[in-house]
């Protein structure tokens, strides 16, 4: 389509382009007064000077063709209307009064032609309304366009078989050659604006018919075009007698109709066997499809069914054929059809939102989805219906929130577990960190040496378990009772470096934000946590010979935001890299590192939350690089 579009668009140009030449080079033949540039054949009528500036004016009104450019439009306007207004003046002198408009150019040849002035006004006028939104108007323009093309051509074959009658007109002078082919162009060229209006529709239509009218016109034309110019000749040198010329002419006729009958045949047969390989490759594609496909007229009888109707409801085609669509689908359900369908193209889809049951023939009923498209065929529009057993999925469906429900009972469970059990592991390991103390307090001068040294020891394994069945709690916390929002990630991290701001200050750690960092729906909290997290081990893990550099930056990537932390600290190995997300697992050891080996998890914990992931990289030079996804819930 678009190649169309844009061969009008040359014609158009070509076309006006064409006629503007000629009228530019009639003026420049009145200016120097040199009589055979206005005539353009030596011999033939001057195009006249006012002629001449008309078509210059029109042409130059055809060339802009503007599409959405108001003051084109307008130059347009005024331009059609300049040579329209002069035209009507001139045929108005022919008829009341000589307003000696022709004399205002010095360069004035006499007065237009009427007849030239009559199509002058036509092209104008077509030109004119080309630029407004009134269709009426451009379809009557359009056919005394067509008129006006003809006529022009009509004249052009007079001058080529030099038969003055055809143009002449029995009017004060005739229409010069010159002045008919820029008048045959400019027509031509304002026809092409409205392809789809009037006779040119004829030719730049989709159908058959219209492809044939393409192909064959040009051929013709110039066929009779041809044996009438050599008639014409024949008649006037006597190159035969007359009778062997009309024998000759006859014969040339007929000869040239059958070739073009020949072509037509073939033409046609062409795209009818095209035609049938569409209609077969659709009646197998009908056939072989998995799903049950019935065909039904506009009267809601059943035309067609594919073999998996048959295996679905159990009737026979030749059972379905000819009955009501009621049979395949419920009443209820093809009068709700009727009430969505808005109009014949739409293709309406039921049992999506609703549940709906078709009945086999023993009178069993199964969960279906209907989709109903309307065909056009050559025989009226139909309408295909598409039928989905969704029994299979159904079930699925129904096991799958079992399962759900059954989760949900089993994670409140284990939440209520995990709460308990760290409730009451911490009372234990409470009243042990009490008894050591009250060992301490009232036997200070037997806890001495060695038994000072267990006692301590035994101080500082119960803090760590303590503190560890704290982190257990938090982990089985994490993203319960969470709230969905709008999210400023600038603010976030702004808030995570001033809360490590200690920290930071005293590792002297420099923190860069290299990208703008965008605002998204996340759990802020939980968002919050995740970089705290991050920050925090690339200041834990840095180098003792280096100063900590993080930069954190963000990127949009295929529905989801990518953020990074990266650092220039210690680096992790790659058969680290998975195992540091697991919940206390430890790439270095705790002498090493002070850790317990559940921040990673909860970050990673935090990012599946948000539907994404997270991952280690090593850094370009040194250190890591911690990537993690957000799901972009607006996209």
């Amino acid at each position: 389509m678009k190649s169309i579009r844009l061969t009008y668009k040359r014609f158009v140009i070509y076309t006006s382009s064409f006629a503007t030449v000629i009228a530019l080079i009639s003026i420049f033949g009145w200016m120097i007064n040199f009589d055979t540039l206005t005539s353009a054949v030596s011999g033939y009528l001057p195009m006249k000077f006012n002629t001449a500036v008309c078509i210059t004016l029109l042409g130059i009104a055809l060339l802009l063709r503007p599409r959405n450019n108001q003051s084109k439009r307008d130059i347009i306007k005024i331009l059609s209307l300049l040579v329209v207004g002069f035209a009507t003046i001139t045929l108005l002198q022919y008829i009341f009064i000589n307003f000696k408009v022709d004399d205002i150019l010095e360069k004035a040849s006499g007065r237009i032609n009427p007849i030239t002035a009559l199509f002058l006004i036509v092209i104008g006028l077509a030109i004119f309304f080309n630029c407004t939104i009134k269709e009426r108007c451009k379809h009557v323009m359009q056919y005394l366009l067509n008129l006006v093309t003809i006529v022009c051509g009509v004249i052009l074959i007079a001058y080529l078989f030099n038969v003055p009658q055809f143009y002449m007109f029995n009017f004060i002078t005739a229409m010069p050659f010159c002045t008919a082919l820029a008048l045959l162009a400019l027509s031509s060229a304002t026809t092409i604006l409205n392809p789809s209006y009037g006779v040119v529709g004829l030719f730049t239509g989709k159908m058959v018919g219209n492809y044939m009218a393409r192909k064959l016109s040009i051929k013709m034309f110039f066929s009779i075009l041809l044996l009438g110019y050599l008639h014409n000749l024949d008649h006037r040198y006597d190159w035969v007698s007359p009778g062997l010329g009309s024998v000759l002419l006859t014969v040339s006729f007929m000869a040239i109709t059958l070739i073009f009958i020949w072509e037509s045949c073939t033409a046609i047969n062409k795209l009818e066997y095209k035609k049938n390989i569409a209609r077969e490759n659709f009646r197998l594609g009908v056939e072989s499809s998995p799903y049950a496909l019935i065909l039904s007229d506009a009267n809601e009888k059943i035309i067609h069914a594919n073999i998996q109707t048959e295996k679905l409801y159990g009737y026979t085609i030749q059972e379905l054929a000819g009955q009501s669509l009621q049979l395949i689908i419920p009443e209820k359900y093809l009068a709700l059809y009727y009430e969505k369908k808005q109009d014949n193209t739409k293709v309406v889809s039921l049992g999506i939102e609703e549940d709906i049951f078709a009945v086999r023939k023993d009178g069993t009923e199964f969960p279906v989805e209907l989709v109903l498209t309307p065909v056009k065929t050559t025989e009226g529009a139909v309408v295909m219906v598409s039928v989905f057993d969704i029994s299979l999925r159904k079930r699925h469906e129904k096991i799958i929130r079992t399962q759900v429900i059954e989760l949900q009972v089993k994670n409140q469970e284990l939440e209520n577990l995990t709460y308990i059990a760290s409730h009451d592991l911490q009372e234990p390991l409470r009243t042990v960190s009490n008894y050591i103390t009250l060992l301490e307090e009232d036997y200070p001068d037997r806890i001495t040496g060695e038994i000072k040294e267990h006692l301590g020891t035994m101080q500082a394994a119960t803090n760590r378990m303590s503190l560890l069945i704290r982190s257990l709690l938090d982990y089985g916390k994490l993203g319960r009772n969470r709230i969905l929002g709008p999210t400023n990630c600038n603010d976030v991290v702004t808030n995570v470096v001033s809360d490590l701001n200690n920290l930071i200050t005293s590792s002297k750690a420099t923190i860069t934000i290299a990208t703008e960092l965008p605002t998204i729906y996340a759990y802020e909290t939980e968002l919050r946590l995740l970089f705290q997290n991050l920050v925090n081990n690339a200041i834990k893990f840095r180098k003792k010979d280096a100063v900590p550099r993080i930069t954190i930056g963000c990127r949009k990537l295929n529905g989801f935001y990518e953020f990074y932390v990266s650092d220039n600290g210690i680096g992790i190995s790659c058969k680290d890299k998975d195992v540091i997300f697991h919940i206390f697992k430890r790439a270095k050891t705790e002498e090493e590192y002070e850790g317990h080996g559940i921040g990673l998890a909860n970050c990673k914990k935090i990012a599946d939350i948000h539907g994404g992931k997270i991952w280690v990289e090593p850094g370009a030079e040194s250190g890591s690089t911690f990537k993690f996804t957000i799901l972009n819930f607006k996209a």
